[in-house]
C-alpha cells in the first residue's frame, strides 16, 4: 500500500474513532441526563407523600460542637412543637463529615435519597461548589450558611442559595469600614485557598473604590506553620491595616507571629476569623481583630431578642453567627414551602428565589435571580479578649461565643 493511500487510511480511521468517541458521549450524556431526570421525578413524589419534612445537614463538626446545628434544631423544634408545616413534622438528619472526601461522599449520598427536601451545610466554599454541582443534577435545594466566594452562584444553578453575603458584597462593606476608621494603606495576606483567595481578590478591587490603596500583597500555602519569614517581609513596608484572607487554624498561627515578629498594625479579616478559636489558638495576639458578621445579638428585633433568648435557654450560651443562620436557613425553607404547598425542590427553588425583605433573626433576606442576598447588612466586631464585642454596642452587650 502507498503512502497516499495509507495516510487515507489513517484518515478515515481518525474521523470514524472520532464520530464514535462523539457518539459515545452523547449516549452517555443523555443517559446520565435521563437518570438524573428520573431521579428529579421521584424526589417530587417521595418528598411530598412523605410523613416528614426531611432536610439534611452536612458539616465538619458534630451536633453537640456545632453552632450550625443548634441553631437548626432550635428552629425545627420550635415548628414541630406548633404541629409542624401542613401536619407534616420537620425531620433534620445530621451528617457528620470528618474530612474533604467524605464530605463529597455524603453529598452525593444525601442527593441520591429522593426522600430529602433540602440540604444545609458544607463550610468551605471549595466543598460548597462541588457539592452544588452534585445538588443540582439530582435536584435538590441546598442553602450554603458560609460559602461566601463568588463562584457559588456564578453558575446561575436552580436550587443553590447562601443566607450570608458574598465576598464581592462583604468586600466593599470591609473596605468601608477600614476607610471609617481611617485607614488608608492596606497589606493584604491570604492563603491561596479558594476561601481566603477569593475574599482578598475583593477585598483588593473594593480598596480603590473606597479610595484606598493596597500596599503590598502576599500569598502563603495552605498548611504552613512557620510565618516569620512573611511577617519580616511585611515589615518593610509601610501600611495602616492589614487584611488576612485566611481559614482558620492557620490564620490564627500567621496573626500570632506577626505580632510576636513586630507588626502592630490594625488586623482585619473575613467571615472565616469570625471564630473562637481565633483566640484559642493565637492567643492575647489577636486581641483587637476585626471581623464582619451578618449576625448582631444587639439587632434591635423582636424576632432576633426572642432567639436569643431560646437560645440562651436551650444551650446555655449566647448564639453566634452560624446559629442564627442555621435557624433562619430552617425557617426559610419552611416559609418557601409553605408559599408553594409544597416540598417539591422545584416548586421551593422558585419560591426562595422570590423571596423579598423576609425578616429572620440575622436581619432581612432578599434573594437574586442567581441565588445570592441582596443588600444584606454586616456589622463589625472585635476580638476583647475571649469575646467579640460589636461596634457602637454598650460595654455590657456582648459575643461571648463564636460562630463555631
Amino acid at each position: 500500500m502507498s503512502s497516499g493511500k495509507r495516510l487515507h487510511v489513517l484518515n478515515v480511521v481518525m474521523v470514524l474513532l472520532k464520530a464514535a468517541l462523539t457518539l459515545m458521549a452523547f449516549m452517555l450524556l443523555v443517559s446520565c441526563a435521563k437518570h438524573y431526570d428520573e431521579v428529579k421525578a421521584r424526589r417530587v413524589k417521595d418528598v411530598n407523600k412523605s410523613d416528614t419534612i426531611n432536610i439534611a445537614v452536612i458539616w465538619d463538626k458534630n451536633i453537640n460542637e456545632s453552632m450550625l446545628s443548634q441553631g437548626i434544631i432550635l428552629a425545627a423544634d420550635e415548628i414541630n412543637e406548633k404541629g409542624g408545616l401542613f401536619g407534616r413534622p420537620i425531620n433534620i438528619r445530621f451528617y457528620h463529615a470528618r474530612s474533604d472526601k467524605e464530605e463529597q461522599k455524603l453529598a452525593l449520598k444525601v442527593a441520591q435519597d429522593t426522600s430529602n427536601a433540602a440540604v444545609i451545610g458544607h463550610r468551605s466554599s471549595e466543598n460548597a461548589i462541588l457539592a452544588s454541582i452534585i445538588y443540582e443534577y439530582y435536584g435538590l435545594v441546598y442553602l450554603s450558611p458560609s460559602s461566601s466566594r463568588d463562584d457559588l452562584t456564578n453558575h446561575n444553578f436552580q436550587y443553590t442559595f447562601r443566607t450570608n453575603s458574598s465576598d464581592r458584597f462583604v468586600s466593599s462593606q470591609i473596605a468601608a469600614f477600614m476607610k471609617s476608621q481611617g485607614h488608608k494603606k492596606i497589606a493584604i495576606v491570604d492563603d491561596r485557598s479558594l476561601n481566603g483567595d477569593g475574599i482578598a481578590d475583593n477585598v483588593m478591587e473594593s480598596l480603590a473604590d473606597h479610595g484606598l490603596s493596597m500596599v503590598v500583597r502576599r500569598q502563603y500555602t495552605p498548611g504552613k506553620t512557620d510565618f516569620k519569614k512573611l511577617s519580616a517581609e511585611l515589615l518593610r513596608y509601610d501600611f495602616d491595616a492589614l487584611f488576612v484572607g485566611a481559614m482558620l487554624p492557620q490564620a490564627a498561627d500567621f496573626i500570632r507571629e506577626a505580632r510576636q515578629m513586630g507588626i502592630k498594625q490594625r488586623i482585619f479579616g473575613g467571615y472565616d476569623l469570625d471564630s473562637r478559636s481565633l483566640e484559642k489558638i493565637a492567643g492575647n495576639a489577636a486581641n483587637g481583630t476585626i471581623v464582619p458578621t451578618s449576625f448582631n445579638l444587639d439587632l434591635d428585633s423582636q424576632k432576633a431578642r426572642e432567639f436569643v433568648q431560646s437560645f440562651k435557654k436551650r444551650f446555655a450560651k449566647p448564639p453566634g453567627t452560624l446559629a442564627a443562620l442555621g435557624y433562619d436557613s430552617i425557617k426559610l425553607l419552611l416559609e418557601a414551602i409553605k408559599r408553594g404547598k409544597s416540598a417539591d425542590p422545584a416548586v421551593v427553588a422558585s419560591h426562595l428565589r422570590f423571596v423579598k425583605d423576609w425578616e429572620g433573626v440575622a436581619g432581612g433576606y432578599s434573594f437574586d435571580l442567581k441565588g445570592d442576598l441582596i443588600n444584606k447588612e454586616n456589622y463589625f466586631k472585635y476580638l476583647n479578649q475571649t469575646r467579640f464585642i460589636y461596634f457602637d454596642a454598650p460595654d455590657e452587650e456582648e459575643d461571648e461565643d463564636d460562630t463555631e
